[in-house]
This record gives structure tokens, C-alpha cells and sequence, in this order.
């Protein structure tokens, strides 16, 4: 259906795992390949990570084809792109039926299931209109934000495309969009990767806690 980077491949796979933990209520990541790229996202209904990368020779349909994957195929798809020394590869997707990726290594090619069948399409419709919606706002920057700690540790695992003659932890910078303190908060690292954040709600935590751990 398209060529695709290797090392570009394993990227945005490695990225939509990271926001998919084992015991996440959310069991499947989503895959889309069109004319635009390949994009894959993954959420547990907490934090979202989705990151996108570019491709080459692409025979599907216009409207492009999606399918859901489990953790396993995710991580075998980073494994296999990164293994891939020759940097480019074949990626079949037949929705129904699931992937193929075919490394130009002529290593052993990875197959994955399409688990469109587990997916709550809901969920995915929902995380598409999140998006729409805060893209298109204004942001605006409250005096304070509280976070849980575990799920903004998971923007430290992704990994952005390299770019040549700067400091490589520049890549790996963050950057917040907030529209106040208890709404979605949109995250970018380098050029594809955007994510979401829910933030706590800070009464809730004072109640909680206690006054002691609040700013």
C-alpha cells in the first residue's frame, strides 16, 4: 500500500505504546495510512499520544484505511522498523484483516490482526472531535495546573524525528497548550508528535489531600 521510512515507522509506533499501558481501559491502538502519511495514536482514556510520519508511493484509497492494533503489534512494528538497516520498508494495511510490513532488510516480515472489533468507536470519535475543538481555541495561561505525576511521565518516552547540527535534547522539548486549568491540554514535542492531558481538578485534590499539597 505504501512505502514507509523503517526508523520513521518505529517511531510513531513506539510513541502511540507509550500512551497505551497494559491495564489501560482502552485495549487497541488506531492506525491510518493515506496520502498524507502514516498516523497512530494511542490513549487509555487519561493522556493521548499521536504522532504521524510521511510515505511514499501510496495505492490505497483517497480516504486513505484504518485499522486497531494491540500493544503487541505495536511494539513489534517498533522492533522491525528499527532493525531495518536499508531505511525503507513496505507497509500493506487491509482493514478487516489487519498489516503487514515487509522491512527492506528481507528480514521476517511483521504481521498484525486488525482488532477494529474491540475498539469503541466513541472513544476514537471522541478523541477526534477533542482534538478539532482544541486546536481551534485560544489558549489561555492560569496562574496554576495540577498534574498526575505518572501520566505526564509518559511525554518523556517519545521520541521526535532527529534533526541534524542541534542539541538532540531540543527534541525532546515540550510544549503546552492550556486553556484553563481543569480542560484538556493540548502537548507537542518536535514536529508530529501532539498529545492530550487531562488535568486534575484542583478542588477535588485539596479535598483529598489537604491544603498542604496545592500551591
Amino acid at each position: 500500500m505504501a512505502e514507509v521510512p523503517s526508523e520513521e515507522l518505529a517511531r510513531v509506533a513506539y510513541n502511540a505504546l507509550a500512551f497505551l499501558p497494559a491495564r489501560s481501559m482502552v485495549k487497541t491502538a488506531r492506525l491510518e495510512l493515506s496520502p498524507e502519511g502514516i498516523r497512530a495514536t494511542g490513549t487509555d482514556g487519561y493522556a493521548v499520544g499521536q504522532d504521524s510520519a510521511p510515505i511514499d508511493d501510496y495505492s490505497g484509497p483517497p480516504g486513505g484505511l484504518t485499522v486497531h492494533v494491540d500493544r503487541t503489534v505495536l511494539a513489534e512494528l517498533d522492533t522491525a522498523g528499527r532493525k531495518d538497516k536499508k531505511g525503507f520498508g513496505w507497509l500493506e494495511v487491509r482493514p478487516g484483516d489487519g498489516l503487514i510490513f515487509r522491512p527492506g532488510n528481507n528480514d521476517t516480515p511483521t504481521a498484525g490482526q486488525d482488532v477494529s472489533g474491540q475498539a469503541e468507536p466513541q472513544v476514537w470519535s471522541m478523541l477526534d472531535d477533542l482534538f478539532t475543538r482544541l486546536e481551534g481555541r485560544k489558549p489561555a495561561l492560569p496562574e496554576l495546573v495540577a498534574f498526575d505525576a505518572q501520566l505526564l511521565a509518559r511525554f518523556s518516552k517519545v521520541k521526535a524525528p532527529k534533526v541534524k547540527n542541534h542539541d538532540a535534547n531540543l527534541d525532546r522539548c515540550l510544549d503546552m497548550c492550556v486553556f484553563n486549568s481543569k480542560e484538556p491540554i493540548l502537548i507537542k514535542i518536535g514536529p508530529t508528535f501532539r498529545g492530550v492531558i487531562m488535568p486534575i481538578d484542583r478542588d477535588v485534590h485539596a479535598e483529598n489531600i489537604g491544603p498542604d499539597g496545592l500551591w
